[in-house]
């Protein structure tokens, strides 16, 4: 009899510590649950900011892009305005390179009249001055 009360005692110790492990398997099954469920929002939060990074990257490439094109109009334009510059520069500083033609008349000589000297027919041998006028 000791000998089935000592068997049942142990029996009973290891029932005891079969409902103590089935209790921390499911606190273990509820904390893993907890786990899943906080990983599950984690991988969400974290798709949500790599699609808000995408957008944020998105939006600067545009961005940097616009200044970019920006810089070149107005390079464009400085480059317009300094060759415009230097053109008219030149044309002012050597006007006898400048060849303009004058149209003839049909039939009128083609080449151009002579230029009066010193002495215009007009005034019969002297120039006009301010005072004969």
């Amino acid at each position: 009899m000791a000998e089935l009360a000592r068997c049942q005692r142990e029996a009973e110790e290891v029932a005891e510590l079969m409902r103590q492990n089935v209790a921390r398997a499911l606190e273990r099954e509820g904390h893993l649950e907890q786990l899943q469920s906080r990983a599950q929002d984690l991988r969400q939060a974290s798709e949500a900011f790599t699609r808000t990074t995408q957008t944020v990257a998105q939006r600067q490439r545009r961005r940097h892009r616009r200044w970019h094109l920006v810089a070149l109009g107005l390079g464009l334009l400085l480059l317009f305005i300094l060759g415009l510059a230097l053109v008219l520069a030149l044309a002012r500083s050597s006007p006898g390179t400048v060849t303009s033609t004058v149209p003839t008349p049909r039939g009128g000589p083609s080449t151009p009249p002579k230029l009066q000297g010193p002495h215009d027919r007009t005034t019969g041998g002297h120039l006009r001055g301010p005072q004969d006028k």
